[in-house]
């Protein structure tokens, strides 16, 4: 899933793209990009998740599934 996580506006979505960030920055709200998510959580630390397996990493921190 962490693949499909993109840091530009889609072709055609720039517009789009740019609006939404400044509505989230008016609401302190931060996109984390991909090289954020990409970062290894700290040893220890556990998801619960059925989608991934250690070690994790921001991305399966912030959106992590339990079937």
């Amino acid at each position: 899933m962490l693949s499909l996580v993109t840091d530009a506006a889609p072709p055609g979505w720039e517009e789009e793209f740019r609006q939404i960030g400044q509505a989230l920055d008016r609401h302190d709200v931060a996109l984390l990009g991909s090289q954020v998510l990409s970062l290894p959580l700290e040893a220890g630390l556990r998801v619960e998740t059925n989608l991934g397996s250690p070690p994790y990493s921001v991305f399966d921190a912030w959106f992590h599934w339990m079937d």
